[in-house]
């Protein structure tokens, strides 16, 4: 009876953990967080923002990627991937960052921290040898119980002027 009693306790612990330090690589398939049965919202209720400063780029290239929150509602986390629009597959890596734990196994990068962020700058290179269109999909965790699935980045029309 008590082997039971413990069985469903540390099984309802693992179905809730969560990654104050940044997701884990296993979630790169999905990019949606391990929050017990929490559903995520979708990105047209996101209050967050997801821009990129170009999506054509040459070997090597590096292209700007901006999340940011509006006035009052910092997030917790993040988790954003670089990938190829015609083939789905993610392409190239994020350099690393203050705060930012990258995965070049499938260009993405997460937080480190659980501290609440107004905004985080990431940067992404190109593969060398190759050029194409990239593009970039993330989700947001406001709060463990709110989190933000499939934004998808736009184009940054200020960096793109410039």
């Amino acid at each position: 009876m008590l082997f039971s009693v413990l069985s469903v306790l540390f099984s309802v612990f693992l179905a809730t953990e969560s990654w104050p330090s940044g997701a884990p690589e296993k979630t790169c398939s999905t990019l949606k967080p391990i929050h017990g049965s929490n559903i995520g919202k979708s990105a047209s209720e996101s209050p967050y923002t997801l821009t990129q400063s170009h999506q054509d780029y040459k070997a090597g290239e590096k292209v700007r990627v901006d999340l940011r929150a509006p006035a009052g509602l910092p997030f917790k986390g993040l988790m954003v991937q670089a990938y190829d629009p015609k083939t789905n597959s993610p392409i190239g890596r994020f350099l690393p960052g203050k705060g930012l734990k990258t995965y070049d196994s499938c260009s993405a990068v997460t937080h480190t921290d659980k501290r609440g962020k107004r905004g985080a700058m990431l940067i992404w290179e190109a593969p060398q040898g190759t050029s194409g269109r990239v593009a970039f999909r993330g989700t947001v965790v406001k709060k463990f119980s709110e989190f933000y699935e499939n934004l998808q980045a736009s184009l940054d029309k200020g960096a793109a002027s410039q």
